[in-house]
């Protein structure tokens, strides 16, 4: 039986931790303190119950009520002695996450990330900073492996913490840093339950996993040109209301939105292309069907719902009680910082124009009142400010040297 190491414990943390427990794994869950605590309800009982439709190809299921073997705000116990460890944790936490975890880490150890989000490229940056060669093998996903939300959680009566799965990934893009131990992270990925119904899906390199996040290129259109309502949203009369969830797939995608998003994209192809390295194909017509990437997903390459159909809540993911979506949500203040500046990072190594990132980036950094690029990731974030296009690419493939 595979121990397995579940760093964080939102929404994606909490179906990973299930999930593996439920397939049969030792299962241990780490929390920060210091960040928002959301296993305080689960600290002495470890019990979370997976629940939700599971869609997926393979009318896969699995459902139920696990107990983990532990939960803690120790990360030595949490990581020592286990085979793999899964992080799910949002990007700008990595650098805090990766200081603490990189000493730790003990040799043929595998660490998956969900989604990257360019975080191998950081572990493997803080461990190179460390003087650290252990051997593990680490793995970057391009998403997480559902649609997942965590709707109760901190519930000191029942104990229980409660997560809801709409749907299972039918294939995954990941790659591992390097692409070189790819096939001996593929012989051992069958120990990890949570992978059970998906199939992996090889990229080509880590910039290809973080170029097909596509949260990024679904969530920042849909947020941005849809400002007004979101912050007028059951405020002012006949725009939403105050009991019903906004939800940027259900009310804030139309026909206008999806070509932005395919714009976007384009700008994301471009930069592949100029690096000589593939990412995800995504179809134009694909993001002209109100759940866009999401339906195809859930029901198929073949599916789209046009725009003339409203998007049916009762299979979507619930909102928590009294929760609402605002500006400064993750869809922006993760995407933008950490997806839009990244790119366009990548971007003027290769000298390609990205005028639909920069204008999301730009608009988002007015209404927010910041400046993502400034403070988000970049080339040296990611340890490669130094390197050329081509080397940069040879190091993700091979694991070749840096120049320092």
């Amino acid at each position: 039986m595979a121990i397995i190491t579940i760093i964080g414990a939102g929404n994606g943390a909490h179906a990973l931790a299930a999930d593996c427990k439920l397939g049969g794994a030792e299962v241990r869950m780490y929390e920060f303190t210091r960040f928002n605590n959301k296993v305080k309800g689960i600290l002495n009982s470890r019990r979370i119950r997976f629940e939700g439709i599971e869609k997926n190809h393979e009318n896969f299921k699995r459902n139920g009520t696990a107990v983990l073997d532990m939960v803690t705000y120790d990360m030595k116990e949490a990581v020592t002695g286990a085979d793999h460890i899964l992080i799910s944790v949002q990007a700008q936490g990595f650098e805090a996450v990766f200081n603490e975890l990189a000493p730790l880490l003990e040799d043929g150890q595998t660490v998956s990330i969900f989604p990257d989000n360019f975080g191998s490229l950081i572990l493997r940056r803080i461990m190179r900073e460390k003087g650290l060669d252990t051997k593990v093998i680490i793995s970057g996903y391009s998403s997480l492996v559902y649609g997942a939300r965590l709707t109760e959680y901190n519930n000191m009566e029942t104990e229980t913490d409660v997560v809801n799965v709409m749907y299972r990934e039918n294939e995954i893009r990941v790659d591992t840093l390097p692409s070189s131990d790819f096939n001996a992270y593929l012989a051992i990925k069958e120990e990890i339950p949570a992978l059970d119904a998906t199939t992996l899906i090889q990229g080509d390199t880590v910039l290809d996993i973080g170029l097909s996040n596509v949260n990024v290129l679904l969530h920042v259109p849909a947020v941005v040109l849809n400002a007004g309502t979101i912050e007028n949203w059951g405020i002012i009369p006949h725009v939403g209301s105050r009991d019903a969830f906004y939800d940027i797939y259900a009310h804030g995608v139309s026909p206008s939105v999806g070509r932005v998003q395919y714009a976007f994209y384009l700008d994301q192809l471009a930069i592949a292309k100029a690096f000589g390295v593939d990412m995800c194909h995504i179809e134009e017509d694909v993001l002209q069907s109100r759940m866009g990437l999401i339906g195809q997903m859930m029901f198929g390459e073949d599916f789209r719902l046009p725009f003339s159909e409203p998007l049916d809540q009762n299979t979507w993911l619930p909102a928590p009680k009294g929760a609402r979506f605002t500006m400064d949500s993750r869809y922006i203040t993760e995407d933008v910082p950490v997806g839009c500046s990244a790119a366009i990072s990548f971007a003027s190594v290769v000298q390609v124009k990205t005028p639909v990132i920069d204008a999301m980036t730009n608009l988002s950094n007015i209404m927010m009142e910041t400046d993502y690029c400034e403070n988000g990731y970049d080339l040296k974030t990611f340890g490669l400010e130094k390197m050329t296009a081509e080397e940069m690419v040879e190091y993700m493939r091979t694991g070749s040297k840096l120049i320092d």
